[in-house]
């Protein structure tokens, strides 16, 4: 923002902050936490850069509220070319802090900051990744946390595993949950948009807005449809989120007896819109961090249905703001659907609100 006084140039005294993503391909869970974190900062005092490991379509998304992006290429397996990429956009962009998400960025970013002056802070937002990792990748991941200025756990349970397991120390660990702007999701378009795809008003939308990897378990939500469609007939499964898995669940879904009743949307920005075309929301995950998705429908006022995981049931409590089942319980999953698709045909309403601590930490924790 530097700017000219005379001849004299005018320094740009705002701090200037890195985010350090895996790809620009897509808006998944810590991808929106990043695009929401800095969209809002001041842009009087903070100057935003965004750097991805490979470009797509939510470059634009960032540069629409004027982060500046690079989106750098990395090779196949451990890319060392990447590490001086990195460093040299670090340097030219004169960084003051660099935010880095997942192990991977943080691998990368660890080694570009080195001999750098800017602070290094690292969130990781699933316990579950962390321990899938290597032995000697764990190692290295103690390492670089014991040389982070600062690290953020996005959930309770993170927390507790990064003191009692990677023995974190306390005074450079930070609480700050993820949060959601409240106000992006009071729709009234899901009419609009359940008439737009086809989807008829006396039909119970069931819906998940999550990028299709193995680890959210779409195919055991796409199983369960057989049995809910086959008892409350017109019923429509909705599956919102980038495909990771080259079309796999779309050809497993071809298989269901209730195919024509399950509708692929893809990535969609128009989240809250969708959100208020929802009877009810799952997400049926086997490993979660704290979904931002499970907040957002809590937003809408969509009941909830969740595995009962680490992440979701720290959001929901079971028949009080949703409902859990048993992880990869497709009976019980399928009885916790059937019970809220007759609450809504009774036109008890049934919709879990959210609690008033996500409410106060959704803007504030962003600041």
């Amino acid at each position: 923002m530097g700017d000219s006084l005379g001849n004299r140039e005018v320094p740009d005294a705002r701090t200037r902050i890195a985010f350090v993503l895996w790809t620009l391909g897509g808006m998944g869970g810590s991808e929106k936490v990043v695009y929401d974190l800095a969209r809002k900062l001041d842009p009087i005092a903070y100057h935003v850069v965004i750097i991805g490991f490979s470009d797509g379509p939510a470059r634009r998304l960032y540069e629409e509220f004027g982060a500046t992006v690079h989106a750098l290429t990395k090779g196949a397996g451990f890319d060392l070319s990447l590490v001086g990429a990195l460093r040299r956009v670090l340097l030219r962009e004169r960084i003051d802090v660099v935010s880095a998400h997942h192990f991977g960025p943080l691998l990368y970013t660890f080694l570009a900051t080195i001999g750098l002056k800017a602070k290094l802070v690292y969130t990781e937002h699933s316990k579950w990744q962390l321990e899938q990792l290597s032995p000697s990748k764990k190692l290295l991941n103690r390492l670089m946390l014991s040389r982070a200025d600062a690290i953020v756990a996005i959930s309770k349970q993170i927390e507790e595993y990064y003191l009692r397991r990677l023995l974190v120390k306390r005074r450079r660990l930070h609480f700050i949950t993820n949060g959601i702007d409240l106000a992006s999701f009071r729709s009234s378009n899901g009419p609009a948009l359940r008439q737009h795809l086809g989807i008829g008003e006396r039909e119970k939308v069931i819906g998940v807005i999550a990028n299709l990897r193995p680890e959210k378990n779409h195919k055991l939500l796409i199983s369960t449809f057989d049995t809910v469609a086959k008892s409350m007939g017109e019923t429509r499964l909705v599956l919102v989120g980038f495909d990771c898995m080259d079309g796999e669940l779309q050809r497993f879904a071809a298989k269901s007896q209730a195919s024509d009743k399950i509708l692929f949307l893809g990535s969609r920005h128009d989240v809250p819109d969708l959100l208020a075309m929802f009877d009810i929301f799952c997400l049926p995950s086997i490993h979660e961090g704290l979904p931002l998705t499970v907040l957002e429908a809590m937003a809408a006022g969509v009941p909830v249905v969740g595995a009962d995981v680490m992440g979701i049931n720290e959001v929901i409590a079971h028949d009080v703001n949703g409902l859990l089942f048993p992880c990869n319980d497709e009976a019980r999953l399928a009885d916790a659907l059937l019970r809220l698709c007759v609450t809504r045909i009774c036109g008890a309403g049934w919709r879990g609100p959210v609690n008033p601590s996500w409410q106060s930490i959704s803007l504030s924790t962003m600041r």
